[in-house]
Order: structure tokens, then sequence, then C-alpha cells
């Protein structure tokens, strides 16, 4: 399934919060590890040329030399873990390179820990992790810093959650979850969110009016055969579903995978138009950024493409 890991890291701390998912991960697959990082090194002075281009080569040297300790170390934190990583350091910015690399090494899945709490979109998708999530051709792993608070007791892929909407794609993202959690020896909870009983309206000549308590009933009764449906679809591993009701889908999800101690989140990779314009968009970026868990993004038709 994931054959080659690829750890994207800026050298931050927050990097080592990767480490444990990324370890359980190649552990469970028998997958290989490298580390990559892009130290800015002489790639804005490209213009220089004749004798001056010398220095290039003794900047980029002395970034490279800056580098290596972190990353001989983050070598050695994997080791102890169980897992042998090589490294792979260039000139440039990891995250710019990132796309490019992770196809030229044939990469499988992109592991990468964020700060959360920071603006996950800026106002053009301009985050580093969105970007890659956005353009990556494969899945990413991502944890942030809220990861931290459950690291310690965290042990591996028990308990994987799936929030559905039911939109065009859903059946390809619901193969992938199901893909995953089979490789990785976990059950996978189907959830949806929709809007509370009490909030749903019918609109009259007269104005909105609250639907009646029967018609509510069946509109849930209905809601919960197709969630259930969805489930029954799910043959290679133990499959639940949860049918969840909130204004707010992000915090309903988030709220839902706390209160059950879920151990991952799987999500659709995030296109350009996707975000803040879909209730799964704007859903999963609200995961990414708070969630206490590995989240990875898929794209539909990822378990098509890798074959």
């Amino acid at each position: 399934m994931f054959d080659h890991i690829v750890l994207l890291t800026d050298l931050t701390e927050v990097t080592r919060l990767a480490f444990k998912p990324l370890a359980v991960t190649a552990q469970t697959l028998g997958s290989r590890v490298t580390i990559f990082h892009a130290f800015r090194g002489s790639s804005e002075l490209f213009y220089l040329d004749g004798e001056a281009a010398r220095m290039r080569q003794v900047i980029d040297d002395a970034d490279r030399a800056r580098a290596m300790p972190t990353l001989l170390q983050y070598q050695r934190e994997l080791a102890a873990l169980g897992v042998h990583a090589e490294i792979d350091a260039r000139v440039g910015s990891t995250f710019e390179l990132a796309v490019d690399v992770l196809a030229e090494l044939q990469a499988d899945l992109a592991v990468v820990a964020t700060e959360g709490q920071h603006e996950f979109t800026g106002r053009v998708l301009g985050s580093p992790t969105a970007r890659l999530i956005r353009d990556a051709q494969v899945p990413v792993m991502s944890v942030n810093e809220r990861f931290a608070s459950r690291m310690e007791s965290w042990r591996g892929f028990e308990r994987i959650v799936h929030p559905i909407d039911f939109s065009d794609e859903w059946q390809g993202l619901l193969l992938a979850a199901e893909e995953f959690a089979s490789e990785v020896g976990g059950k996978l909870e189907v959830v949806d969110v929709v809007q509370p009983a009490q909030a749903q309206t019918l609109a009259t000549p007269e104005g909105e009016i609250l639907l009646p308590k029967d018609m509510q009933y069946q509109i849930r009764s209905r809601l919960q055969a197709r969630l259930s449906n969805a489930a029954h679809q799910i043959t290679r591993v133990p499959a639940f579903w949860q049918l969840l009701e909130d204004n707010k889908p992000g915090s309903a999800v988030m709220s839902y995978v706390d209160r059950v101690g879920a151990d991952a989140i799987v999500v659709p990779a995030i296109g350009r138009d996707q975000v803040r314009n879909t209730v799964l968009g704007s859903m999963a970026e609200h995961v990414i950024k708070h969630a206490r868990c590995p989240v990875l993004t898929t794209r539909p038709d990822w378990t098509s493409r890798k074959r």
C-alpha cells in the first residue's frame, strides 16, 4: 500500500509529533522511509555567474552542514522506534519542492507535522501544508500540535473515523478509507453530519415553519438508512456508522472523534474549489487544523490509480 513513505520537514520541533504515526505505519506495512528537507542555501542567488558563482557552493555547503545534525538526530530517533530512514537534503524550499520530490522518489505517502493553530488556507490556499494536500498526487498524513496531548498514549490505528456527505465522489473516498483501515488493521466508523431536527424548516407561502414531528422522524430515518447502507458496503474490516446532528460539521466530527478516542481520521484531499465552498471541504479543513490524532487526506481515485 505505502511502499515508500516520505517525511517532509522544515526542522521545526513540531516534526517529532509525526514520528510515532510514521513508525507505526512503516512497521505495519513494511515501508521504506525517507526524511526530506530542503535548505535555502544559495537558491536565491541563481543570478550569480563567473567567479562569484563559486560562492554558491560555499553557501550551500554551510547550510547543509547546519541542517545535517538535526536530520541525523531525526534518523536516530526513528531508528529507536524501529524504522530505518534515509536522508535526502537539497537546496531550495521543502514545501515548494515537495510535490516534485514525491513524484521523483516514487513516494506512496507523504507525512508532515503542522502547527494547526495557524491559519490553514490563508488568502489563496497559501500555507505549505494546504498546498501540499492540494497538489500532491499521493495521500498525505498530517498531525498538528494538538496531537502532543495524545502522543504518549497513542498506539496505532485501531479506530478510524471517516466523515462522508454523499457527494458525487463519496464511494471512491469510502473505498480509500476501507483500504487504509484494512492495511493497518483498524475498524472503520462512517459518520455523517446533518442539521439538527429542531432547525429543519419547511418553506410555505406564509414563510418558513418548523417541520412537523412525523416528517422530522421520516427524514431522520431515511438519513440513517442511507448511512447504514454506506457502512454495509465495507466488507474487509469491521464497520460502524453514526449520524451526528450539528450546524457545524467540523466541530461535530471533532467532538465525536474526541469522545470516542478515535486514532485517525480519513478525509478527502482539498482542492482549490472545495475549501469553504462545500460542507465536506470546510469540514476537512477544520479537522486537519484541530484533530488530536493523525489525519489522512486522500483522493477518491487513489485506490484505482495506485494499482
